[in-house]
């Protein structure tokens, strides 16, 4: 897959830049098995790639065609990666992990546009429009590459394959990055008590419309705050029962036949959820969510808390993991993080300039001041630096090795989707 076209895909799938002055005419570009290709699907993948490649297409709109047919085939590729996942299970896939790859993306976009009004223009949808529509479309992709990620497992090299991948390529390998080698403190900025209430009483005030005979559908997609079903009602469709978190799962399960439930409260928010249908350990509910969104106030609570932290930390060191593994523990985050250590990582592939921030000018066993992302506050500890420079196998040999391994994944799965497209209707119209 190209690479230029993978990244975009992941990063901008979807994101409408349209040319000055062009009308597009809508239609069906391709067929996948059961699914179908817009083209305004790939004019905006293929304009957000010029954008990412500084392409002018009102001066070079030859390039439009070639941008298209990359576009084209990198949809298509999802698109396959997709159905195959289905058929061996494995697009099961974590609606939080969704929520936090599409905020990440709307993060991106926002950093490049400024302001909701801004966005309106580049998209021709609001913020939260924009949300409800490309959830799915998030969640297609997180399969793809989990399915990916599984495929090209078995795939192993040996060193005489890397001898002999770096002298094919050694003089047009890139320049190896700096590396650190990091643990981290993360303090979330979490909702507070004041924001809870607030989030309850709009719940508590959808709840008595309901009571009152308002329809569920309508209240649903005109407040619910989850992206993936507000569009469709608030319906999740069919869903297994392992798919739902405890709570919800309890809730529901327990529900009669288009009955509604009270305020149920879990990790994501508070919900009421509606019976549609249920089949066996399946169940298809409606349901509206109301989140509590951390308030100023609470952001300055977490500010003081990791500013503390910090000060600690420059008396006593050695507390960096204790304290960091007794944050995430308490709050609530101990699975996500059983480690502070995260291990090597290049510059520039850190999450954000804020981390590249923080690691300038750092030297081994340094913990930096507290920065701020978009999630909350961060310290860093270095354990190691190590300097990049030119590709040589006697001093960058595990990052020539998974050069290596990468093209040898890339040569596997492409002769893969070559035997799988066979397998699959595929039409281009």
């Amino acid at each position: 897959m190209n690479s230029l076209l993978t990244k975009v895909l992941t990063l901008f799938m979807a994101f409408a830049a349209s040319l000055p002055g062009q009308q597009v005419i809508d239609g069906v570009a391709a067929i996948v098995g059961e699914r179908i290709i817009l083209k305004s699907d790939i004019l905006q993948l293929a304009n957000m790639a010029a954008i990412q490649n500084r392409v002018n297409l009102l001066q070079q709109p030859g390039a439009l065609e070639l941008f298209q047919s990359q576009a084209l085939e990198s949809i298509i590729t999802q698109y396959i990666l997709v159905a195959q996942a289905k058929i061996d299970s494995l697009d099961d896939i974590d609606p939080e992990q969704v929520d936090q790859a599409l905020d990440q993306q709307m993060d991106q976009i926002m950093a490049q546009v400024g302001t909701e009004e801004n966005f309106f223009t580049a998209v021709g949808q609001t913020v939260r429009d924009f949300r409800r529509e490309k959830w799915d479309t998030i969640r297609d992709q997180l399969i793809a590459e989990k399915f990916r990620a599984e495929k090209i497992k078995p795939v192993t090299i040996s060193r005489p394959e890397v001898r002999a991948f770096f002298e094919a390529y050694k003089d047009s390998l890139p320049a190896i990055q700096t590396r650190a080698e990091i643990s981290q403190l993360a303090l979330i900025i979490e909702p507070g008590p004041e924001s809870r209430a607030s989030a309850l009483v709009t719940i508590n005030d959808l709840r008595a419309q309901l009571s009152g005979g308002a329809d569920f559908s309508i209240l649903a997609s005109s407040y619910s705050e989850d992206p993936g079903s507000a569009a469709r009602g608030g319906e999740l469709g069919l869903v297994l029962r392992s798919e739902l978190v405890p709570a919800f799962e309890r809730a529901a399960f327990n529900l009669g036949p288009d009955e509604i439930s009270d305020v149920v409260r879990s990790k994501f928010g508070y919900h009421i959820i509606q019976a549609i249908d249920k089949q066996g350990e399946k169940i298809n509910v409606r349901h509206i969510l109301i989140t509590a969104k951390p308030s100023a106030q609470d952001r300055q609570l977490a500010l003081d808390q990791v500013r503390e932290l910090y000060f600690i930390l420059q008396e006593e060191p050695a507390l960096f993991d204790s304290l960091a593994t007794g944050l995430a523990a308490s709050s609530g985050r101990e699975g996500e993080a059983a480690s502070p250590y995260v291990g090597w990582v290049e510059l520039g592939q850190l999450p954000s300039e804020a981390y590249r921030s923080a690691l300038f000018g750092a030297k081994p066993g340094d913990i930096t001041p507290p920065f701020e992302t978009s999630d909350g506050f961060h310290i860093l500890k270095i354990h190691d630096i190590k300097e990049g420079g030119p590709a040589n196998l006697e001093g960058y040999y595990p990052q020539i090795e998974s050069l290596a391994l990468q093209q040898k994944q890339a040569q596997y799965l492409n002769s893969w989707l070559i035997m799988a497209r066979k397998q699959l209707f595929i039409k281009i119209l």
